[in-house]
């Protein structure tokens, strides 16, 4: 199987020096590159494009989101994941997902965690950290709901969606719940094509403002 190429964008060397030294040791990753910023970026996937960017969320020159936005107007089969030193930016992560981002991730995240967003990314999923998740859905429980409708779902689909809203990968859900992960991808799809949504932040906002979860 051929390895996840991936690039790792970070002002910090250390950082960087640090993310590649961990993630070298798995057997089907392989980082192809290192930049400092959104420039340094741009050149180096001229020649090397990656199937994953590890892409730090502030960095003096210019914020992740809007290089985001640059990556998935040119290259958007590449798949980004946001890392951040804070989980308190609900409105923020929503405008990163909204630019393309697949991953929102803290960056003291443990490593087995980032290991496995890199995979559920390059799956076609979208990865929300768990602590990022909690505040979102902490953030839109505080809210009074006024739009309270009675549910489109079935309970297998809210159960899922609760689920979804705690951050769970696919993978994590099939295991939770004793199913195979193409079906919850095909119930998770099933969902979004009700609530009308592309991804899975605007998902939850939904489903909480509706009172469905």
């Amino acid at each position: 199987m051929k390895a996840i190429s991936i690039i790792i964008v970070d002002d910090h060397e250390i950082v960087r020096e640090g993310l590649k030294l961990t993630l070298q040791r798995e057997p089907d990753f392989d980082v192809i590159g290192e930049a400092s910023g959104g420039k340094e970026l741009l050149e180096l996937i001229r020649t090397k494009q990656p199937n994953v960017i590890l892409l730090d969320e502030r960095m003096p020159e210019e914020r992740g989101i809007e290089i985001c936005r640059t990556l998935t107007k040119l290259y958007p089969e590449i798949k980004t994941i946001i890392l951040t030193a804070y989980a308190e930016q609900e409105d923020y992560i929503v405008q990163a997902m909204m630019a393309g981002a697949k991953g929102f991730l803290i960056k003291n995240v443990e490593i087995f965690a980032l290991q496995r967003a890199i995979r559920a990314v390059v799956r076609g999923e979208t990865v929300i950290d768990s602590q990022v998740a909690a505040c979102i859905v902490n953030k839109l429980k505080d809210v009074p709901n006024q739009h309270e409708t009675p549910s489109p779902l079935t309970e297998q689909q809210i159960a899922i969606a609760r689920f979804v809203a705690k951050g769970l990968t696919n993978r994590e859900i099939a295991e939770q719940l004793y199913l195979s992960e193409n079906t919850i991808k095909f119930h998770i799809q099933n969902i979004m094509r009700k609530m009308e949504v592309h991804n899975r932040i605007v998902l939850v906002a939904k489903l909480l403002e509706k009172g469905i979860i």
